[in-house]
């Protein structure tokens, strides 16, 4: 038998096919473990990173100054030496917890921009850091894609200072839209950190190969049997389940295959069970977190229990506990109500977890509402008594939120869901306990969309400005109108400036909209200048607009691009409300020198200071409507109504009167000595077209309506 034919035999040999099958099954079982180890540590690895950047993220605020944010998401300026001061402290922060920048971002301006910027010594003098209010954009635009929708952002990030993998935390700013904080590590140290991973996964899957090879030459003979459990068992294995053991029967070279497959199984389960335990119970207190606690909650749902109440509870006003005594000692407050809370658990209070920082969730024993009430009571009274934190006590007050099954919702998130709303309106109106109400709920919901639709209706020019003439009371003539804004909903059709223009005050739309009213008004000028037509239009603005320097650029940016067209005067409501006189004096001074007209709105209804008001350089006052119409029921009126026309006439102004919808007010006003007056009886508010139309029927009062002013006499 020659060489070749016995080479053939041996390979046709069961000893010879089972050990290539054996080989060919160890290679593929460590290349599958070493596939799913890579891909474990890598998770880890990422999971490890993201948290590392949200925990830095969330730090940002407590390592700048504090009321710093405050101070840049309201608009007022920072000096450089400040920020280069903070630029530098983030920085030492983030090389402290090994991450490569932290920075604050937020939306001004209709750009992404700097609030805050985290640089080595180096950078700072090379100026290689985003300044204050700085214009940032990264490539694909992921923050401002966080910044629009409010949601955090985990992953990677390229702008001018390279790659990064980065964490973009978003958080609501007061008046509505969000700022984000936000965490960078450099992919480089994130790619090197892979590679190191890929290594280790290889020298793994090697030392396997080499083991199961050395096994495999040796115990051909006899494996042929236990291979087939053991590949099963690495099939399970690699499909996730961690729990498959080989039995071990044996103390050969098999036996201690099965052995090491079982231990690396231990270990693997015992990682899997510390993970879930992470994803599951809060680390601070050990209570079940959110997801545990809805989990239970679904399960106690899935009884078809008959009634069933869910709290949420508050610790009202912590964060002044962490500012006083530091999060060290705000950590063991938490640690005493949550075993304080742990104590009540059976009666009155059947499960309790730790949903977020400083909120806790309740699910109670009480079988109907009366006895929810008798529980949070008990409940406040196991909390009322007093937390020693080192020699200092303090007492802690909750705002709870309650929802109840069925009547309220009928699955774990959504008990949990109303649960925080009635927390909300709880906090919101420094209630100690409210029951869910959807009333509430759908107001706040029909706010939002109204707040989402105001801002499409800047942006699809949904506003209409309609004009209310002024006239003459001597003359008849018609030289000036106050512009008035509506807003045409696609679907809700007229909405009513009642509703909307206090929400958009609240919501710091306004600027927005008086911003967008000047423009049009301005426009519409240039339009009627065409025509011949001149016309002196009044904007309605509050003091915060004329105590804003930047608002009086955008007023004098208008007024260039109008031209000679420009006939505009600003009538300034609330001006008992002055926050920084000295700076309003100086900007209404501006705006005279640009040739705009100033008028003090809705005179009488507030608490102007008339040492404030002799000073202002303003050319009239303006009655408030209220006054006005009241002349025809009350006597004080008319008699208010006269000292406010002399008032006005003492100081050099010229008084107008609004509101003015009858004969008799118009001929009192009249002889009263009232320079102009607008209402109803004139003309209601009309568009643009209409009021030219308007004009062209003069005369537009009978002048035997107006008898002779006794101002004089």
């Amino acid at each position: 038998m020659d060489f070749r034919t016995k080479l053939i035999n041996q390979f046709r040999g069961a000893r010879t096919k089972v050990l290539l099958v054996l080989l060919l099954l160890n290679l593929l079982i460590s290349m599958a473990l070493s596939a799913a180890l890579y891909v474990f540590l890598n998770t880890a690895l990422i999971a490890e990173l993201d948290g590392r950047l949200l925990t830095a993220a969330r730090a940002i605020p407590f390592v700048l100054p504090e009321q710093y944010l405050d101070r840049t998401l309201s608009g007022k300026s920072i000096s450089s030496a400040d920020y280069e001061r903070n630029v530098l402290q983030l920085n030492r922060y983030a090389e402290q917890v090994g991450v490569r920048y932290l920075y604050v971002l937020a939306m001004e301006q209709g750009q992404v921009r700097y609030l805050a910027d985290s640089a080595s010594p180096d950078e700072v003098k090379e100026g290689r850091y985003g300044h204050y209010l700085q214009p940032y954009a990264d490539q694909e635009l992921r923050f401002k894609a966080a910044l629009d929708s409010g949601k955090t952002y985990f992953g990677e990030v390229r702008d001018e200072y390279g790659v990064f993998r980065s964490t973009a935390m978003a958080l609501p700013r007061k008046g509505g839209g969000f700022y984000v904080l936000a965490a960078d590590i450099s992919m480089e140290s994130v790619l090197a950190q892979q590679s190191q991973l890929k290594v280790q996964a290889a020298l793994c899957c090697l030392l396997l190969f080499l083991m199961g090879a050395g096994v495999a030459s040796i115990l051909a003979n006899k494996m042929t049997a236990p291979l087939r459990r053991f590949s099963l068992a690495v099939r399970r294995f690699a499909a996730g389940e961690f729990d498959v053991r080989m039995p071990i029967h044996r103390h050969d070279e098999l036996g201690s295959l099965a052995s090491a497959f079982n231990a690396m199984g231990d270990a693997i389960s015992a990682r899997e069970h510390l993970l879930h335990q992470l994803a599951f119970t809060d680390r601070l207190t050990g209570l079940p977190n959110r997801v545990k606690f809805a989990e239970a909650l679904t399960v106690a749902l899935s009884r078809n229990p008959p009634w069933l109440a869910v709290a949420m509870i508050d610790l009202a006003d912590f964060r002044y506990v962490n500012d006083a005594f530091g999060f060290e000692a705000g950590d063991r407050a938490l640690c005493i109500i949550a075993d304080r809370f742990s104590l009540l658990q059976a009666n009155p209070v059947r499960l309790v977890g730790r949903v977020s920082g400083n909120v806790f969730s309740l699910l109670l024993s009480a079988e109907n509402e009366s006895q929810v009430q008798l529980q949070m009571r008990q409940i406040e009274e196991s909390l009322s008594a007093s937390l020693l934190l080192g020699e200092q006590k303090i007492h802690i007050a909750i705002r709870s939120g309650i929802a109840i099954f069925p009547q309220h919702a009928n699955t774990a998130e959504g008990l949990l869901r109303h649960a925080e709303v009635a927390m909300f309106f709880a906090k919101l109106n420094r209630e100690g306990s409210v029951l869910y109400d959807p009333s509430r709920e759908d107001n706040r919901l029909d706010q939002f969309t109204l707040l989402g639709d105001l801002r499409e209706a800047l942006q699809e020019n949904h506003l209409v400005v309609y004009y209310q003439p002024k006239i003459n009371v001597a003359t008849g003539q018609v030289n000036a109108a106050e512009a008035l804004v509506r807003w045409q909903h696609p679907s809700r059709g007229w909405i009513s400036p009642g509703l909307f223009i206090p929400f958009a005050e609240k919501t710091g739309k306004l600027r927005g909209i008086t911003e967008w009213v000047l423009h049009e008004v301005l426009r519409q000028q240039i339009a009627w200048q065409q025509t011949g037509l001149r016309l002196l239009i009044s904007v309605n603005v509050g003091v915060s607009d004329v105590e804003d320097v930047q608002f009086v650029d955008f007023v004098e940016a208008q007024l260039n691009k109008a031209g000679d067209a420009a006939n505009l005067c600003l009538e300034i409501t609330e001006t008992g409300v002055m926050h920084k006189p000295d700076v309003m004096l100086q900007n209404l001074a501006r705006l005279r020198s640009l040739g705009v007209r100033l008028s003090i709105d809705d005179f009488g209804t507030g608490y102007s200071s008339f040492a404030y008001l002799a000073k202002m350089p303003v050319n009239e006052l303006k009655i408030d409507q209220v006054f006005v119409m009241s002349m025809n029921s009350t006597f004080e009126s008319v008699s208010i109504v006269r000292s406010m026309i002399e008032i006005g006439h003492i100081l050099g102004l010229k008084v107008v009167a609004e509101g003015v919808e009858t004969i008799a007010i118009w001929q009192a006003l009249a002889v009263m000595g009232c320079d102009e007056v607008q209402g109803y009886l004139i003309a209601e508010p009309m568009s643009s077209a209409a009021l030219v139309s308007w004009l062209a029927k003069a005369p537009h009062l009978p002048a035997e309506l107006t008898p002779p002013s006794m101002s004089n006499f």
